[in-house]
């Protein structure tokens, strides 16, 4: 079908510009045509990707504050589109580096061309002229957000159907590049978004993007915890397990990404009370024990008393694609939301602890799980916050 792309008059003369199909367009090209079109975006794709990309950190959140000066919101729209696109272009070159019964998957397929769209969404803004229209920006974004939101469960599915075929060090391998760079690729997004939507409205000064000053860090726990135990109840029909907080009688306050942390603490108290469940003790409290020995730095000690894991499964618990479910729960049993991400399938896939572990690694984290079988698993949290001096920093 032809489309209408632009109607203007001339001379009194009504002229409509018309564009073809792309298809339709395709198909009356040569071989040697396509070979060069294909040929050229190739290399576009390998020189995206060889760009050397820093590792994101704190300091790259906290480099411009709201209000943005119209320098600032342009500078920052640039880091952030060169960032996505070599980003991207490292997904595309990693996936189509896969042996060919890999890239052949329907769901790798998917995957490949979710990321084509991606490149196809950031690489037609018009520099410098569309930088200075931040709604225009925002728009594409959003569209990048919402193209990605299924894209972890459609890999996982495509990982799971080539697990036969292709060794499992080398899906964990492409999964830990995957899910880092997938990772920063949204918080890059949200980032800006957010920073934006901060520029247009009042700031109150506690937030920062996509940073939180001063989190309450009880006061997530205790949201978590009741949400959690909301979820197995529907679940389980069992009775809700006590959770205490130590120390009790005061909040600690930290500066984070609530999200992340948020992600966090439910993928490992969901572990926690199920374990609890299936061994009869969802009387016994759950003891969760903070520590905030500096600004930057929370700890966390999450201890359930759900009969604990043997060492066969300890040393598995990080591997991605590993479960210990049977089976898939159904969307509306036990779902778990990635940060930025609006899915709720993926539980049940062996992405929880993983993603988790990934998460904290990225801002100089970590995860260690202790467990006595029989007794019970005690996991500790080391979460990294931005340091003081990077928060007082003047701009």
């Amino acid at each position: 079908m032809w489309k209408v792309m632009r109607v203007w008059r001339c001379g009194g003369v009504r002229w409509a510009h018309r564009q073809r199909p792309s298809n339709e367009l395709l198909s009356e090209l040569s071989f040697d045509q396509h070979y060069k079109i294909r040929s050229n975006i190739g290399l576009l794709i390998q020189d995206y990707a060889s760009k050397p990309i820093a590792p994101l950190d704190y300091e790259y959140f906290l480099q411009y504050r709201p209000p943005l000066t119209r320098k600032e919101e342009y500078m920052l729209t640039i880091k952030t589109i060169n960032l996505l696109l070599s980003l991207t272009c490292k997904r595309l070159n990693a996936i189509q580096r896969l042996p060919y019964n890999a890239v052949i998957n329907p769901h790798l397929e998917r995957t490949n061309s979710l990321y084509l769209k991606s490149l196809q969404t950031l690489l037609p803004v018009a520099y410098p002229y569309e930088l200075h229209n931040p709604p225009k920006i925002q728009a594409k974004f959003t569209e990048l957000l919402d193209d990605h939101e299924d894209a972890i469960v459609v890999l996982a599915k495509g990982l799971q159907e080539i697990r036969t075929c292709y060794p499992q060090f080398k899906i964990s391998q492409f999964l830990n590049f995957h899910l880092k760079e997938r990772i920063t690729m949204k918080l890059l997004v949200t980032h800006y978004l957010s920073l934006t939507a901060q520029n247009n409205d009042e700031s109150d000064g506690n937030t920062i993007g996509i940073l939180q000053r001063d989190l309450p860090i009880v006061q997530l726990v205790k949201h978590v915890s009741d949400y959690v135990n909301d979820i197995c109840f529907v679940k389980f029909n069992t009775q809700r397990t006590p959770v205490l907080v130590y120390p009790p009688a005061q909040d600690i306050a930290f500066t984070c990404i609530p999200p992340i942390l948020e992600y966090i603490m439910t993928e490992v108290f969901k572990n926690a009370f199920e374990a609890q469940i299936a061994h009869g003790k969802e009387h016994v409290p759950i003891e969760v024990n903070l520590l905030k020995p500096d600004d930057d730095e929370l700890y966390i000690r999450i201890r359930d008393h759900g009969g604990g894991i043997t060492p066969e499964v300890e040393a598995l618990m990080f591997d991605y694609s590993y479960s210990t479910r049977s089976q898939q729960p159904s969307d509306d049993e036990d779902s778990t939301d990635l940060p930025g991400e609006q899915i709720n399938n993926v539980s049940g896939m062996g992405f929880g602890l993983p993603m988790c572990k990934t998460y904290l690694e990225l801002f100089g984290g970590k995860m260690d799980i202790q467990s006595l079988p029989g007794w019970g698993t005690d996991v500790y949290i080391k979460h990294k916050g931005p340091s003081k001096a990077a928060l007082l920093a003047k701009r």
